[in-house]
């Protein structure tokens, strides 16, 4: 089989392919982001504890996983789903995720029975939401993470008319805050304030 020149291997790949020290450095990473996203949890679940709300996830206290994967939009990333409601007909949860080389993220995903039992809600706090680092969700399907502008838009520069009608048609909503990876120390006080904000948005 002949090699086309676009599939042929460059220099500089060899080098890659031959050098082992960057997959195992990526091994140790891999490892502490997951000890973080586990620290995470913990300070997670001492407020998901003290919360007054009615959380459907509130009655499995004790869940929460941790996922990895290689390739969301061909980079690894970590996901911490806590607290965490997904069934067939409702999605409840607050997505900490890790994405290599971009950022952390805090996200609350609604759909389903439980996006109608807080949209009234969502709607009513909406004041709330006008901060420079919240993003809301514009995309057509509920499962993408990066931050472009096809997918999450800056709520503050949405208006008032522009936010309603994403919480009012929308049939899920995300709610979304990010956080520098150099602040990788901050990830489980980010990921608890990021709890408290959505817990009083559906206050």
């Amino acid at each position: 089989m002949t090699v086309t020149p676009n599939k042929a291997i460059s220099t500089k790949e060899l080098l890659l392919i031959e050098d082992t020290s960057f997959l195992l450095t990526k091994a140790r990473i891999i490892e502490k982001i997951e000890a973080l996203l586990s620290n995470t949890r913990k300070e997670l679940y001492k407020e998901l504890q003290k919360s007054k709300l009615d959380l459907p996830v509130k009655k499995t206290l004790a869940d929460g996983k941790i996922f990895r994967g290689e390739n969301y939009r061909l980079l690894p990333y970590m996901l911490l789903d806590y607290p965490r409601h997904f069934s067939k007909d409702s999605v409840c949860a607050m997505r900490t995720m890790f994405w290599w080389g971009n950022e952390f993220s805090c996200t609350l995903h609604l759909q389903g029975n439980a996006l109608e039992q807080y949209r009234d809600r969502l709607i009513g706090n909406s004041k709330l939401l006008n901060k420079k680092d919240l993003f809301i969700c514009v995309y057509k399907g509920p499962w993408e993470y990066h931050f472009k502008k096809d997918n999450y838009v800056s709520i503050s520069s949405l208006g008032k008319k522009g936010l309603d009608a994403i919480l009012k048609n929308k049939d899920f909503i995300k709610i979304s805050r990010r956080m520098e990876l150099k602040k990788w120390k901050a990830l489980p006080l980010f990921a608890k304030e990021s709890f408290l904000f959505y817990s009083a948005l559906l206050s």
